[in-house]
């Protein structure tokens, strides 16, 4: 029965992220109201509390639930064509979160610039595959330049992608990649 009880405790954990996922595109995070959620997510409205504290702690869930998405999908386009150079191969990684994105404008809004070193050091800490391991190896010996390098290519994602500054995503990747490869030279 135990087994039972988690799995529905999770389905509307569950629920209530994704409900609350289309209504933040549908509307926006600042349109969007608990009782709405609950609504969409058919739960009571203490069901919400047992799991959050308020709607920015969601919202905190859904960036990191998004983020370990994007972060898995971009591994896993890569993962078969890696070039043996770490700085190049972290570019591709890179470059497939960017089309990404481009494609997916309504969850890069949804994510604004909350694409951020903590989540992807989360994610990465996970990892066992040796790109994981060789990432986060080296990463970590700089965590400095990590955390600036994340969070730039979240801002300028964010920037260039949705608001076209300070120039197109297209003409921003050559900067953002040179700018990458002296950090981590």
């Amino acid at each position: 029965m135990p087994g039972r009880l988690q799995q529905q405790k999770e389905g509307k954990k569950q629920s209530l992220l994704a409900a609350a996922n289309d209504l933040f595109l549908e509307k926006g995070v600042a349109k969007t109201s608990i009782d709405d959620i609950v609504k969409r997510a058919q739960v009571a409205k203490g069901t919400f509390y047992l799991y959050f504290k308020d709607k920015g702690e969601l919202q905190q869930a859904l960036v990191l639930r998004i983020s370990t998405r994007v972060l898995n999908e971009a591994y896993e386009a890569v993962r078969g064509r890696r070039t043996g150079d770490f700085i190049e191969d972290l570019l591709l990684f890179i470059d497939h979160i960017i089309e990404q994105f481009k494609r997916d404008k309504l969850t890069l809004r949804l994510l604004e610039r909350n694409f951020s070193w903590p989540v992807v050091a989360r994610q990465l800490s996970q990892g066992t595959d040796p790109l994981w391991q060789d990432l986060m190896e080296i990463l970590q010996a700089s965590p400095l330049a990590a955390h600036r390098i994340v969070e730039m290519c979240g801002s300028i994602c964010y920037s260039s992608i949705i608001e076209q500054k300070p120039d197109t995503i297209d003409n921003m990747k050559p900067v953002l990649y040179d700018i990458i490869r002296r950090a981590l030279a």
